[in-house]
Parts: structure tokens; sequence; C-alpha cells
């Protein structure tokens, strides 16, 4: 019986992608969170939070973090090699990547929970993935980021505050119109 409920259950997840939650919106079926609070101090856009401080452990196994980012927009993607949606996305983030390849914009994967650096190393040349990549694990991507589903894509502007996160695969196209927003 327990075989039985496995196989539902993947089946449930492979129909919502790697995603908990229910919401979609009509861009590629992706739910779509724009950030929206209060109280914002003076100079910070509304309802953005900051990129987390975090150092995280880069795939040639240095450190990194958000902050040696500023100045640049990014699109922080996270993903995992055992997610089916994930790597139905990477076309789309590569084509988005050589797009912007000499401009002020990043693309970023955050691989979640997949295996060693070797590994994804792997996993990304077999799939033509050329941008960087950080390693996390679940645990740190629920807690720092708040993530109910994989993909997750974060847009980050120049300044370090996140605008939009976006639950589900993204094509190169809306993710442009994301990006051109805060191109100066």
């Amino acid at each position: 019986m327990t075989g039985a409920w496995s196989a539902v259950a993947l089946v449930a997840l492979i129909g919502l992608g790697c995603a908990a939650g229910d919401d979609a919106s009509e861009a590629g079926g992706a739910a779509d969170r724009d950030l929206a609070a209060s109280g914002a101090p003076d100079g910070v856009p509304s309802g953005a939070k900051p990129a987390p401080g975090d150092v995280f452990r880069a795939l040639d196994g240095g450190e990194a973090s958000f902050d040696d980012l500023r100045g640049s927009v990014v699109i922080a993607n996270l993903w995992g090699t055992w997610c089916l949606p994930c790597r139905d996305e990477l076309p789309e983030l590569v084509r988005l990547a050589r797009a912007y390849a000499g401009r002020r914009v990043v693309l970023l994967g955050l691989a979640v929970d997949s295996g060693t650096p070797e590994e994804i190393r792997d996993f990304l040349e077999d799939y033509g993935v050329e941008y960087r990549n950080w390693i996390i694990g679940m645990d740190d991507a629920v807690a720092t980021f708040g993530a109910v589903g994989f993909p997750t894509t974060l847009v980050i502007d120049p300044d370090g505050w996140i605008r939009k996160e976006l639950l589900g695969p993204q094509t190169a196209a809306s993710l442009t119109g994301e990006i051109e927003a805060l191109l100066p």
C-alpha cells in the first residue's frame, strides 16, 4: 500500500510542478507574487525586501553572496536536478543568459539538494548551462527564501532588493520584461 501512495504523491508533484502551492497565473501557469508590504523605508521600492546577506557555496568551492552582485539586475533561480519542471525551464534560462551576456544582468542558479559540486557541474554541462550556480540545502531554501515549490525565481534590482518572486517555470520572454523594467 505504501508504494501506491508514493506513486500517487509522485504523480501529484509532477502535475503541480515541484510546488506545494496551488496559485497559478495566466503566464505559463506560474504563480506570480509581487512583494506588497507597507511601511518601506525611504528610498526602498514599495513591497521589496532585501536579498539575503548569507554566504553561499559556489560550485568552484569558493564563497559568494548577493552583495557581490550589487549593481546588476539578478535573476536568481532556485532549482533542483530532481525537479522535472526545473529541467524543462533550463533551456529558457540558458537563452536568457546568452541574450544578456555583457550587460549588467546576472543569471544565477541556486541548486537545491542536487548532489555534489561535481554532480551538479556534470548535470549543468548536459543542459548547456554556463551561468553561475551556487549550492543550497532544502532547509536553507525554505528558511532563507521562503520557497514553497520549485522552480522559484527571484527578480532582484541593482540595489539588492527582491522585487518579485515567481513560482513555477518561467520563459525567457517573461523574464525579459522583468529585467528591462529594472535596467537603467
